[in-house]
């Protein structure tokens, strides 16, 4: 038998722009529900991001985007970590800029102090990250 499911009304403030955003991608898209939207998009980030709560080990990518200038640094830091990084692939985007996803596999406290340390490097412009419980 299927569960219903309840909905809360409840308030929520955006900036302008994000209001403006996700208006754009709504009539870009054809939809008309904004609630199921944010809804969905609320249990993307939660989903992607309650890792950072989780214990356990885990496996994963993290994509960065960088700065060239910032490669070497990164190349070092992930020898700091190799008992989490099991792999790599760069890639050269322009002349200046860089990707790199980063196969990692471990107890997702080490994975967090990576990811930590890395988000201190001079250059790195942004990183993304999905990860998978294993134990």
């Amino acid at each position: 038998m299927m569960e219903l499911v309840r909905i809360v009304r409840t308030g929520v403030a955006f900036r302008r722009d994000t209001l403006k955003m996700l208006n754009e991608y709504m009539n870009k898209m054809g939809m008309k529900n904004r609630s199921r939207i944010i809804d969905e998009a609320l249990r993307l980030y939660l989903s992607d991001r309650g890792i950072m709560i989780e214990e356990g080990v885990f496996g994963g990518v993290i994509a960065v985007y960088f700065e060239h200038e910032a490669e070497q640094n990164l190349t070092e830091l992930q020898h700091e970590f190799l008992d989490i990084v099991i792999s790599n692939t760069h890639v050269h985007l322009d002349e200046e800029n860089c990707m790199e996803a980063i196969l990692v596999k471990g107890d997702i406290r080490r994975i967090k102090e990576f990811m930590s340390k890395m988000n201190g490097i001079k250059g790195l412009k942004a990183m993304r990250s999905s990860f998978f419980k294993i134990m």
